[in-house]
């Protein structure tokens, strides 16, 4: 009997699917898949704005792309720019550049030695003004044997003993204003506000720490930075969506 019915079941699925009537709509008694009518080309994967631009300018792929359909830049984060094309004749698009690079390596909100600290406020971030003070007070504070602070919530001073009976007082500033490199390179990288904070830990000292303090505005203005960018550097028939 089970032979039987595994027969039938076979025939059955191989006739071909059957179209039925019920409410008003057409259904089919099989699962149907339609085949693409055209094939959509897979992400070249870069880490600039640059490789964008210089595939569209230099008109690459443009023969295999039959030229048709206008190119849509898509900025989707600080991090990540994608290329397309307009949908095709299945409601789909080529996929041509994916522009993605790693996020800031700086540990934000952990405490850190001054040593470690001062590598990667110099090697982390555009240097100016603010680093170079940032720098000139966290070098004052590198002896832990004796560390004072005072602490209103806004101003933090901390007093180093730089010699053997000498010490200075020496303010910290707070909010500081940074620009640490989280975007392309090809835009300037945003400024944000940061909370600095120094403390002395038991078994490493004085350590060191910062802060975000601008709740990720910086995201926003980098996204813009980016369209602008591109739309200096391509025609006006280009979408850019941001």
């Amino acid at each position: 009997m089970d032979m039987t019915r595994d027969f039938l079941n076979g025939i059955l699925e191989q006739a071909a699917p059957h179209e039925i009537d019920y409410s008003g709509r057409k259904f089919t008694d099989k699962d149907m898949t339609a085949l693409p009518r055209a094939i959509t080309a897979s992400a070249l994967d870069t880490s600039t704005l640059t490789s964008v631009v210089d595939y569209i300018t230099s008109q690459a792929d443009d023969a295999a792309l039959n030229g048709t359909g206008k190119f849509i830049v898509h900025v989707v984060g600080h991090n990540c720019v994608k290329l397309y094309k307009e949908l095709n004749a299945d409601k789909k698009r080529d996929s041509l550049v994916s522009a993605t690079i790693d996020g800031c390596k700086f540990p934000f909100g952990q405490f850190m030695s001054v040593e470690q600290f001062i590598i990667n406020l110099q090697s982390l971030f555009v240097q100016g003004e603010s680093t170079a003070s940032l720098l000139e007070f966290i070098g004052s504070v590198q002896d832990d044997t004796a560390v004072k602070q005072q602490d209103d919530g806004v101003t933090q001073r901390v007093t180093a003993k730089s010699g053997v009976s000498l010490a200075k007082s020496v303010p910290v500033p707070n909010p500081v204003y940074l620009r640490p490199f989280r975007t392309f390179a090809e835009i300037e990288q945003p400024e944000s506000a940061f909370v600095f904070r120094v403390r002395k830990d038991e078994q490493r000292g004085v350590t060191a720490a910062l802060f975000e303090a601008d709740g990720a505005a910086w995201k926003n203005e980098a996204i813009l930075e980016i369209k602008d960018f591109l739309k200096s550097q391509l025609l006006e028939d280009v979408i850019i969506l941001a």
